[in-house]
């Protein structure tokens, strides 16, 4: 839940760097043009680990345990990295396209909401009515609460993690292919 949502609000970040006239400053550097967005959501991945050594961190501090061991959290911090990053270009897609936080804010709030409460975050899928279930096999939410759980367990499911997080990797490429077309979008308007 931290990746995605504090990914989820990163387009918020480029609206004001449109609005101040940064981005369009950026546009008469040498760098490629992907390189101005990739480099956004790759910070957002960088955030996302940084934020889950924290919450393992602190998680450890109090005692839980992680039967996966070192590598089942590896594994996590790989996973919740992928689900940032996508939201991440998902956001900063948007946020290209409406060029406004209140847009935005709304657009983020429709997807990121139901995505939460249609997977397994809060609820184990045996309690869900059978028709949440089977969105939940759909939601990329659910493919990192899924991943993330069979990584960390005492007895790993590594051809799961390794399906879920091919999965969010093919997200990501699709929303990176449309945060990109949306700032090819943006550099021909200005």
């Amino acid at each position: 839940m931290t990746a995605m949502f504090n990914s989820a609000w990163s387009g918020m970040a480029l609206i004001e760097d449109i609005n101040r006239g940064v981005t369009a400053r950026f546009l008469v550097s040498p760098v490629r043009r992907e390189a101005l967005i990739t480099g956004r959501i790759v910070k957002e991945a960088i955030v996302v680990v940084i934020q889950s050594l924290i919450i393992v961190a602190l998680a450890l501090i109090v005692g839980a345990t992680f039967p996966g061991g070192v590598v089942g959290v590896a594994a996590l911090f790989v996973v919740s990295a992928l689900l940032g990053a996508t939201f991440g270009a998902l956001s900063n897609g948007f946020g290209l396209i409406m060029r406004q936080e209140e847009a935005l804010i709304g657009a983020v709030q429709f997807i990121v909401l139901p995505l939460t409460f249609l997977s397994t975050t809060f609820l184990e899928s045996n309690l869900m009515p059978k028709w949440i279930q089977h969105v939940s096999d759909f939601n990329p939410v659910n493919w990192g609460v899924l991943a993330g759980r069979a990584a960390t367990a005492s007895h790993q499911d590594w051809g799961l993690v390794a399906s879920r997080a091919a999965f969010l990797a093919g997200l990501l490429a699709l929303c990176l292919v449309f945060a990109t077309r949306a700032f090819q979008s943006y550099q021909r308007s200005v």
